[in-house]
C-alpha cells in the first residue's frame, strides 16, 4: 500500500476500471487504445420543452447520421421516481475527434487544465459547447435538437478500448474495465464485468479453495467472452463512426454474448 503496509491474501481481485494501476504493473505493455471518437453527454427534463421531448418516451431514439450518430433514452429521477411526474432524457452523441492537440484542446477545462479522459457537466469550455448546440442545430432531427440545446451542462468522455492477453496471473486477476474495456456501442460493460465476478465465484467454489487452478480455469471463459464481445464493439464503433457502413433498419447490437440476448420482451 501507499505507506509501506504489507497485506497478505489467498486471492487479489482488480476491478478499478480502465485506468487499472494493477494491470500496469501486471501487463505494462497494454495501454487504453483511443477510438477516435468522443461521446457528448447529457440529461435533460421534458417538462423544459413537453411538447417536443414528450415524443422521445418510452423508447430508445438512434439518429444515424454520416460518421456519426446519437441516442436517446428515458432514465429515473435521482430519486427513483418523482412526484411531479418530471421525465428525464438522457443523451449521447458520439463524434469523431483527431487524436492530439485536438482531444487535447477539447478536454481542457475552463481552468486551463487538461484532463486524460473527461470533462464533468459545468467543467466544457464554452466555445465547445456552443459548436455542439449550433451543429445540433444543423445536423439533428428537431427533437434532438431540441434535447441538446436545452441541456444546461452537457458533458463530453473519450471513448477508449483496452483488450488484454491474460486475465489470471497466480492469485491475481483482473475482472471487468481492469481486464477488458469496451467501447459502449453493445451496451454490455457492466453486464461484462458482473459476468466476469458471477464465473469467478462458480470457479472458486468448484475448485474447493484452489485459487490459482480456479484462476486458469475460468480465465480461459472469460477471455473468450472478453475477446467476442470486443471484437463486436469495435466493429459497430468503427462501421457507425468511420466507415459510415451502418445500414438504416440494421438491429442495434446491444448484448454481451450476441446481438439481441439483452432485449426484453
Amino acid at each position: 500500500m501507499d505507506d509501506g503496509h504489507v497485506t497478505r491474501c489467498d486471492l487479489l481481485v482488480c476491478a478499478d476500471g480502465i485506468h487499472l494501476t494493477a494491470r500496469r504493473l501486471l501487463l505494462p505493455a497494454v495501454e487504453p487504445r483511443f477510438s477516435g471518437c468522443v461521446g457528448w453527454r447529457g440529461t435533460v427534463a421534458e417538462s423544459s420543452r413537453p411538447e417536443v421531448l414528450a415524443t422521445l418516451r418510452d423508447a430508445i431514439t438512434y439518429f444515424v447520421m454520416p460518421f456519426s450518430h446519437i441516442l436517446a433514452y428515458p432514465i429515473p429521477t435521482a430519486s427513483g421516481s418523482s412526484p411531479d411526474g418530471m421525465v428525464l432524457t438522457n443523451w449521447v452523441w458520439y463524434r469523431n475527434v483527431a487524436a492530439g492537440p485536438d482531444l487535447d484542446e477539447l478536454l481542457t477545462d475552463r481552468d486551463g487544465k487538461t484532463h486524460a479522459v473527461s470533462l464533468p457537466p459545468g467543467l466544457v469550455r464554452e466555445r465547445h459547447v456552443k459548436a455542439l448546440r449550433e451543429d445540433a442545430t444543423e445536423v439533428l432531427p428537431p427533437q434532438l435538437a431540441t434535447m441538446v440545446r436545452h441541456t444546461v451542462d452537457p458533458f463530453v468522455q473519450a471513448v477508449f478500448d483496452i483488450e488484454v492477453p491474460r486475465m489470471a496471473f497466480g492469485r491475481v486477476c483482473l475482472i471487468g474495465d481492469a481486464a477488458f474495456a469496451l467501447r459502449p456501442h453493445v451496451a454490455a460493460g457492466t453486464a461484462k464485468a458482473a459476468a466476469d465476478a458471477w464465473a469467478l465465484g462458480e470457479a472458486l467454489r468448484a475448485a474447493g479453495g484452489d485459487v490459482p487452478a480456479a484462476l486458469a480455469r475460468w480465465e480461459r471463459r472469460q477471455l473468450a467472452l472478453g475477446r467476442r464481445a470486443f471484437r463486436r464493439t469495435r466493429d459497430a464503433g468503427e462501421r457507425s463512426q468511420f466507415q459510415n457502413a451502418w445500414p438504416v433498419g440494421a438491429p442495434l447490437p446491444f448484448g454481451l454474448y450476441e446481438t439481441g440476448d439483452s432485449e426484453l420482451a
